[in-house]
């Protein structure tokens, strides 16, 4: 057989790439959802979301040292020692971000918690705005469906309460901020790439959310560790918790690197409603009809703006 012949064709070739693509996504959907119903189920256990955003961050950070450590793909960790102060911010907003969403989950059923996720585009563009920034029609008009739609959604939503409304609200702030920050970092530092700043952010962010659970949660932990309650079936749920948040953030980056930036957007976008609609399921929720409605326009809206922004951001690349 000639070179030719032997290797696969092009077509061959798409078919493979958009399979891998598939399986790629399901592995984020998977783990995403995974992470969402078991974080939630876990915090009460283990007494605080303090306390599972440690074991997270703490195994994200093994999880990432082992992948960039195998040399898969030419990876390799690289320093940060140049810009240190801007990784350790961006690790304590990053903790600081998943910890209000685990400690806000508590007080709400993991689909509002999704919800009011998406609705994160709100504080951008308010922070945009404040920074003299200013956006177009499109934009706005799928921030009101976004308001309108989480509006309908928390509409006689009895486990709703103002404390977890206030965390996930902190959480949307940070995640913003977050954002603002990874791009900075970026910007400045091109030959960094986003396993390593993901690997980077949780390590950080483990040396953080430690103290923090030293301060507020020492007791909690010794009454776990003295009465007993860290069993084998404990010890393998939260682990697993902790891969899968590992690997549904890194798989959308992996996702990213495979496909443009737009595609990926939606794909993010519509992660949420089977999050959402995993969640209800699992769970037994009542949902009632204005509240499906409601789920569905704020996930439209927050895909919608998502892309909008997407392609807005892609042109003023291409004019430049």
């Amino acid at each position: 057989l000639t070179k030719e012949a032997s290797s696969p064709s092009v077509g061959t070739r798409k078919w493979l790439g958009n399979i891998e693509i598939v399986a790629w996504f399901f592995l984020w959907y998977g783990a995403s959802v995974y992470c969402n119903n078991s974080s939630k189920e876990l915090s009460p256990i283990l007494g605080s979301g303090r306390v599972l955003t440690l074991i997270q961050l703490i195994l994200s950070s093994f999880l990432g040292f082992s992948l960039l450590s195998s040399g898969l793909g030419g990876l390799s960790v690289k320093s940060c020692n140049d810009f240190q102060k801007e990784i350790w911010l961006l690790g304590a907003t990053f903790a600081g971000s998943f910890l209000c969403f685990n400690v806000g989950t508590q007080y709400m059923h993991v689909s509002m918690a999704m919800v009011l996720r998406a609705t994160e585009p709100l504080f951008a563009v308010a922070i945009l705005m404040l920074r003299g920034g200013s956006v177009s029609l499109k934009i706005f008009c799928s921030l009101i469906m976004i308001v309108v739609g989480a509006g309908m959604s928390a509409f006689n939503e009895s486990n709703l309460s103002l404390t977890g409304l206030g965390l996930l609200v902190v959480s949307n702030i940070g995640f913003t901020f977050r954002s603002i920050l990874a791009k900075g970092i970026k910007d400045k530092h091109r030959g960094l790439d986003n396993i390593n700043i993901f690997f980077h952010c949780c390590w950080r962010g483990a040396i953080v959310q430690s103290i923090i659970v030293t301060l507020l949660d020492a007791d909690v932990v010794l009454t776990l560790y003295t009465s007993g309650a860290i069993h084998s079936g404990l010890i393998y749920k939260a682990i697993m918790n902790g891969i899968a948040y590992f690997v549904y953030l890194q798989s959308s980056f992996i996702i990213l690197s495979k496909m443009g930036v737009v595609s990926h957007t939606v794909g993010n976008s519509l992660r949420r409603p089977v999050c959402i609609g995993f969640a209800v399921v699992y769970f037994q929720n009542k949902v009632t009809e204005m509240a499906i409605m409601g789920i569905v326009l704020a996930c439209v809206g927050a895909g919608a703006y998502s892309v909008f922004k997407a392609t807005e951001i892609k042109k003023k690349e291409h004019s430049k």
